[in-house]
């Protein structure tokens, strides 16, 4: 793992409370966004990456809607705790794994993912260009990636964004001008990278860019 992003972790700092509001606040939005990414990949067997999977909302929703193995990918041991429970609880274990490591450096060969998918950790990776040139490494030639955030629909947005500002009024502030940031630079940094195609969807779904390798 490289250094300098090693002892860094800039999303969830309290795992407990992370998998807590996903529980009681964000679980609704899960199965309608691991819908909407088998309907924009046509992805549904194969390796799938949750990359910065939290406590794996994403991917096991995706598990439970596709034939895909997972892999939950986070740089926080703690976080795949939750993960692995949660998959245990599920009965999906037979089709998943966990790994530990970081974005900018994915401890995985060349070549050996289907799918990636990313909900909500992409405004705290450091590097894009680094991080998106190590997603479009793992992928399999014509492989996907699905990453980027939003709530799934716009009523889900209103649901959840008012709670969220119930229990914490700053919240949107906490990383507003970090998400900003990755969406102005994303379009660019893709097209220095190249892969077959791309696409930024910024509509009710959510901000996400859709990259075919």
């Amino acid at each position: 793992m490289n250094a300098t992003h090693s002892k860094k972790h800039k999303g969830a700092g309290d795992p407990s409370g992370f998998d807590a509001i996903v529980r009681e606040v964000f679980a609704p939005i899960y199965p309608v966004i691991a819908s909407q990414i088998i309907e924009q990949t046509q992805t549904t067997r194969g390796v799938c990456l949750d990359a910065g999977c939290g406590t794996g909302a994403l991917g096991r929703a995706m598990a439970r809607l596709s034939g895909c193995e997972i892999t939950f990918f986070d740089q926080s041991e703690k976080m795949l705790e939750f993960a692995r429970g949660y998959a245990d609880a599920e009965a999906i274990t037979a089709r998943s794994r966990f790994l530990q490591g970081d974005i900018h450096d994915i401890p995985l060969p060349s070549e050996s993912v289907d799918l990636v998918i990313s909900r909500g950790s992409s405004p705290f990776w450091d590097d894009q260009k680094r991080a998106y040139s190590e997603i479009l490494r793992v992928l399999r030639r014509g492989g996907r990636a699905y990453v980027g955030g939003g709530f799934g629909s716009a009523e889900l947005r209103e649901q959840i964004v008012s709670t969220m500002l119930e229990r914490e009024p700053n919240w949107e502030e906490r990383f507003k001008h970090r998400s900003k940031a990755m969406r102005d630079a994303l379009p660019q940094i893709l097209e220095r990278l190249q892969p077959a195609s791309f696409e930024i969807i910024n509509d009710e779904s959510g901000f996400w860019a859709h990259i075919c390798k």
